[in-house]
């Protein structure tokens, strides 16, 4: 069987299809509660319009009124790609040999086409579990690298202090538990703006760990009800079953909890131009295949006012763990003079601070806005004693209580 001229020959022909399944594969979790937006390479204007107009009693004058606005904001997606390297032969004996065996009588184009796929469906995977923890990073080799993902976009938001309490969008509750978890997200519901309550598929996005002790909770509360026949509640309770309750891998580590509608929670692609790419060759390496996919990605809010979202930030429960994520690495930065910026989340919502650490690092500065670091280095000229030059940062959250550490490293002048 020549699986490797087989795949070789195949990329043109399953094009659209490997390039949709990282949707295809994300349509029964996460996009089965977002809104997908094709056709979109780079930045997309989205947002909505609204009005005031009212009505009055008649009058022959005119009094006209000009109430109408359109809240824009930008859905970005960027390009990313896959490069993977494997032994068609080894992959079609251990993962592909008994599924298709001779009683199958499936064509080697068929195993080829699966095999051609399954690679892709890997990156869906992925793609799912970076949609709220992801922070873009030019440099980075990972999917938490591509793109903004939603808790990234929404700490920026906060820094910039359009998600905050006085705007309606935004409430600090308690640290939630097993006692109290139904009143704290009850409470959540009941301080949306009323727009918001009565909005078409209202959904609370929360960590999974949050609806673990919910339906526990439920339970525990309301016993086997007839609307509870079957352990596990879909809908927030004292809602009428009109706000679901979402629970998506991606949210594991999430600080915050999201009130929002299907619409709002936008997750951008292409597939519709021919800008995005699947090859698939016979490398250096005659025993592999290399498999390339590139394609485009990013997610937003339409809104955040307070008649589409309300963003809760649980307090961190007492002796719990603080966690700061965000890039770990900043390669192969310029010679030449100039800044990089990072964003980083705290699990208590906090600003960060940072520092460099190590020794010999007096040609990097740091300084920090709200939860963004600005890494300015200075030029570096060449020298014999190493190819690049490298500095730790520590970033910590507010109170020093968790940090994380980035590697920074610059080329030399000669190596660029």
């Amino acid at each position: 069987m020549e699986i490797p001229a087989l795949l070789t020959n195949s990329s043109a022909k399953f094009r659209k299809e490997v390039l949709a399944m990282p949707v295809a594969a994300l349509l029964d979790t996460a996009l089965k509660h977002m809104t997908l937006r094709r056709g979109i390479c780079g930045d997309e204007t989205v947002g909505a319009v609204g009005s005031n107009a009212q009505a009055r009693p008649y009058r022959t004058e005119k009094g006209a009124t000009n109430t109408g606005k359109m809240k824009a904001r930008k859905l970005t997606t960027y390009l990313g790609d896959v490069l993977e390297e494997f032994d068609p032969y080894k992959l079609y004996t251990t993962v592909y040999g008994e599924a298709y065996s001779d009683k199958t009588k499936r064509t080697e184009m068929q195993i080829v086409k699966d095999l051609t796929l399954a690679m892709a469906k890997s990156v869906a995977k992925s793609l799912g579990a970076a949609l709220f923890k992801a922070v873009r990073d030019d440099d980075g080799n990972a999917t938490v690298d591509l793109f903004n993902g939603f808790d990234t976009i929404t700490a920026a938001e906060i820094t910039a202090g359009n998600i905050a309490a006085a705007k309606g969008n935004y409430i600090e509750v308690a640290a939630i538990n097993i006692s109290n978890v139904g009143d704290v997200l009850k409470n959540i519901y009941d301080n949306a703006s009323e727009e918001l309550q009565e909005a078409d598929n209202l959904k609370l996005f929360v960590p999974k760990a949050v609806k673990l002790l919910y339906d526990e909770w439920f339970l525990a509360h309301f016993g086997a009800v007839n609307y509870n026949s079957a352990y596990g509640r879909k809908y927030l309770h004292g809602t009428d079953d009109t706000c679901e309750i979402v629970a998506l891998s991606g949210q594991k580590a999430s600080p915050y909890i999201y009130l929002t509608t299907k619409s709002n929670m936008l997750v951008g692609c292409d597939q519709e131009s021919n800008k995005e790419k699947v090859l698939v060759r016979v490398p250096d390496n005659p025993k592999v295949v290399q498999f390339f996919m590139c394609f485009f990605w990013g997610v937003q809010f339409e809104m955040i006012e307070p008649e589409y979202l309300l963003v809760a930030h649980p307090a961190a429960a007492a002796g719990s763990a603080k966690t700061i994520s965000g890039a770990n690495k900043i390669e192969n930065l310029a010679a030449t003079a100039g800044d990089s910026v990072r964003t980083f989340a705290t699990s208590d919502g906090s600003n960060v601070i940072a520092e460099v650490i190590s020794e010999n690092s007096d040609w990097l500065t740091v300084s920090t806005e709200g939860k963004k670091v600005t890494f300015s280095r200075a030029a570096y000229a060449y020298v014999e004693s190493g190819e690049t030059r490298q500095a730790t940062v520590r970033v910590y959250n507010g109170d020093k209580s968790a940090h994380i550490d980035v590697t920074v490293s610059q080329l030399m002048a000669a190596n660029q």
